[in-house]
């Protein structure tokens, strides 16, 4: 392998600076090639792992190195570790290469295949979700298959981009969400406009890699290097769109896909958050339903007042936080 141009950060803590980069480009395309079983369940036409070299799958023109490269194993806390390396950018793989870490919960009977998983996010830890394997995923699954997890490119383990140090992200993440002036407006863009220069500062050369897509892509030299003619995976949340990416990139590479609590890829951002917005409010509706039925409940005997108890709560306490949480 070359030489490998590292993005480093502390790996305890991460930001992804997806959503803070709308020139980030997302395919919103979807196959329906291959098949889809449930989590519990096992397909009986899982292929057999194959050595990088025996793969009939075509390898993109100018990524011979990348696809060809074998996984050292390591024991580690939960598993197995590795790291993978991938171009910064696919369109230059030329200029810089980062590694992405892997863990490995191996099969415990006759293999059948690699799992690879991704938890959603965007940006949540794929390895922190295969070391769960034996809580998130049924014996019959782990019985047959290798559970792959990976850190996607820019987050936990894999090149973090570290924009803001702790004192910041204090600050950061202490800012009102919800501004209700032109004042608060202007402090709240001001703060966004720091951290988006900060993410700049810190991965000049990442930043504008690391979208879906290259996510997207980064798996498939994951399949290849795990020896696998096609991609078994299983995402949650934004982990469908993260595999309905990759099928419409790598629609002959789809093996078993599980596409759990799927993303609709053709919904706007504010589609998304108005889908969101409505199931927040069913269930808050249905807490305090059950408050109601439960007895003597703090927010009244009516569902629609309790509601508007929990809207008062909420602006007193965003009005003076520390007086309402004191005496909440």
């Amino acid at each position: 392998m070359r030489a490998t141009s590292k993005v480093k950060g502390r790996s305890g803590r991460f930001v992804a600076a997806t959503a803070m980069v709308g020139a980030l480009t997302v395919l919103a395309a979807c196959t329906d090639e291959g098949e889809v079983t449930s989590a519990e369940g096992t397909s009986e036409s899982s292929s057999q792992s194959a050595a990088p070299s025996e793969l009939t799958s075509a390898v993109p023109e100018g990524l011979e190195t990348f696809y060809d490269q074998s996984l050292a194993w390591d024991e580690c806390d939960g598993g197995e570790c590795a790291t993978l390396e991938v171009p910064i950018d696919y369109q230059a793989p030329e200029d810089g290469s980062i590694e992405l870490a892997l863990l490995r919960v191996a099969a415990g009977g006759d293999k059948q295949g690699s799992l690879v998983v991704n938890p959603g996010g965007p940006g949540g830890s794929g390895v922190e979700y295969a070391q769960a394997a034996p809580l998130a995923f049924s014996t019959d699954v782990r019985e047959v298959y290798d559970v792959v997890g990976f850190d996607p490119r820019g987050v936990a383990r894999s090149a973090p981009i570290m924009c803001f140090d702790d004192e910041q992200m204090d600050d950061f993440y202490g800012s009102d969400p919800s501004p209700d002036d032109a004042a608060e407006e202007a402090e709240a863009d001001a703060l966004n406009e720091e951290f988006v220069e900060a993410c700049e500062a810190a991965a000049p050369e990442l930043l504008g890699h690391v979208s879906t897509v290259e996510a997207a892509r980064d798996m498939d030299v994951l399949r290849a290097a795990l020896g696998e003619e096609d991609l078994d995976y299983l995402g949650a949340s934004y982990g469908t769109y993260l595999g309905a990416t990759y099928a419409s990139l790598f629609p002959e590479n789809v093996g078993q896909f599980v596409l759990d609590g799927a993303l609709d890829p053709t919904l706007s951002d504010q589609e998304v958050s108005l889908g969101q917005a409505g199931g927040f409010e069913e269930s808050t509706r249905a807490y305090v339903q059950d408050c109601i039925d439960s007895g003597d409940c703090p927010l009244g005997d009516d569902v629609d007042a309790g509601m508007q108890n929990l809207v008062d709560f909420l602006a007193e306490v965003d009005e003076n936080p520390s007086r309402s949480l004191a005496t909440a």
